[in-house]
């Protein structure tokens, strides 16, 4: 679904359709979003019918009946609808937008680069299909009874390999259920599918059941471990011989690093005896997992092929807005907002709130270092209370007079004041009123702390200064 043919972008419905994918029997296919409020926005497949077919009751019966069966569907090797229904007259699928390659491309890509494909890979694209067939096969209807779904055309076209490593089975449009098929409708196959991948039985008209799709499944898995058309001829007449006439080739005739274990089973899946098959996927998927115990095949090993062949490509499958006018979204109704959809540059809002929140990130960090210099400026340069003149300080009230008896002897050691600081620090701070910058301050201070030989981790750390030992060292001086 990567290769997409690029379309002015027009309104579906409630989807925009973006790129013209391409065009099936009966149904084109476009690469399509559905936008919401708040920048949301989902990508998807949209299929509907073609317009000169839209009038045809029986195209439409089938694409009506495709989407009442896939909407029973629900496996993870099985391509999901998300939505159905008509606009203006034409009917649709929303169906998952998948990354990736069918088997098809895969092998011309090979065959273009003269190499084979990998036996491994080949053996786990079919097992990944069978698993899905089982399911499908099996799924029983809100009675309990069984629905006995066939899909009718798998062939490499239909089998998609993502790049994440998953493989998908798609197309359920000509598939049948018993609830689809009258009781007094004998002709079962109407030849629809591809005829290179039509089981016998089909091509005979007579009925046929879920190991028709093992048979296709067969024929797949030659074409990839061969690179090459199992029965194609000049025409269709000679396709048809060789189906029912010419004796199948080994795939390790063709490649002799095939195992044998997975020649019998290619084997096994191409009888034209029906009774001769496998009974079901599942006996199917497991002889395939045995194989691919042995050859130690490793999931990843898909991804790296198809980028080996295709390119990296590791952006995102969901799609920009900056390709959609403002007149298309604003058409799409009141419930979206214009101003966020319309404008391109919704999409940059990640990058901005990135920058935004390195703008406040630089300014916290200015700020604080602000409000930290405040603080030691407010500590260091600033006179204390207790040391403002005289004139600034409140009134201090009268001490009442002391007790002869409790004034000390002049024997007795003066106890000094525990916060005291020295003289010529007060005076200087006294004398700091006029200064003009913190810098200054801090220089003036340092200065005089250096003449005084104080300690100022003392200062800093909120240790008390022993004025004896400071009126000592004037004293020397």
């Amino acid at each position: 679904m990567e290769a997409a043919q690029a379309v002015n972008p027009e309104r579906f419905g409630r989807y925009i359709l973006l790129d013209r994918i391409g065009e099936g029997g009966m149904a084109e296919v476009y690469r399509a979003i559905m936008p919401g409020a708040e920048g949301f926005k989902r990508t998807f497949v949209i299929k509907k019918i073609l317009a000169k077919l839209n009038q045809s009751p029986e195209f439409v019966e089938m694409f009506v009946r495709e989407a009442r069966i896939i909407a029973l569907l629900n496996h993870p090797n099985i391509v999901q609808v998300y939505d159905f229904g008509s606009v203006d007259g034409q009917y649709f699928l929303a169906m998952e937008y998948l990354r990736g390659h069918d088997v098809l491309a895969i092998i011309r890509r090979l065959r273009d680069m003269k190499r084979s494909f990998p036996v491994a890979i080949a053996t786990f694209i079919a097992h990944e299909v069978a698993g899905c067939l089982a399911y499908a096969h099996a799924l029983a209807g809100p009675d309990g009874r069984a629905l006995n779904i066939v899909h009718r055309d798998v062939s490499p076209s239909n089998i998609m390999c993502l790049r994440e490593g998953g493989v998908k089975l798609l197309d359920f449009g000509i598939a049948s259920a018993v609830s689809d098929v009258s009781a007094d409708r004998t002709d079962q196959s109407a030849f629809k599918g591809k005829l290179r991948y039509m089981a016998p039985e089909r091509l005979r008209n007579e009925a046929f059941d879920s190991r028709s799709d093992l048979y296709s499944l067969g024929v797949v898995l030659w074409e990839m471990l061969t690179c090459r058309r199992l029965f194609r001829g000049a025409n269709d007449a000679e396709t048809l011989k060789n189906i029912f006439g010419m004796t199948v080739p080994a795939p390790s005739a063709q490649r002799p690093e095939v195992p044998p274990g997975l020649d019998a089973i290619v084997s096994s899946m191409l009888e034209r005896d029906p009774d001769k098959r496998y009974m079901s996927g599942r006996q199917l998927a497991d002889e395939l997992e045995e194989v691919l115990r042995d050859m130690k095949h490793k999931s990843r090993h898909l991804p790296r092929l198809l980028v080996d062949l295709f390119g990296s490509s590791s952006h995102s499958s969901q799609v920009g807005m900056a390709c959609l006018t403002p007149e298309l979204l604003a058409e799409m109704g009141d419930e979206y907002s214009e101003v966020e959809l319309a404008d391109p540059a919704v999409e940059a809002f990640p990058a901005k709130a990135r920058s935004a929140w390195r703008s406040w990130r630089a300014w916290g960090v200015v700020v604080g270092a602000a409000a930290a210099l405040a603080i030691l400026w407010a500590f260091y340069g600033l006179p204390s209370g207790r040391d403002q003149p005289a004139a600034a300080s409140p009134p201090i009230p009268a001490t009442p007079a002391v007790p002869e008896e409790a004034v000390p002897s002049p024997e007795a050691p003066a106890i000094p004041a525990p916060v005291a600081q020295p003289a010529g620090l007060r005076a200087a701070a006294e004398a700091d009123t006029g200064r003009t910058t913190p810098a200054k301050a801090k220089r003036r201070r340092r200065a005089l702390m250096r003449r005084a030989r104080v300690d100022e981790g003392a200062i800093a750390g909120g240790r008390s200064i022993d004025p004896f030992a400071e009126a000592a060292h004037r004293g020397k001086r």
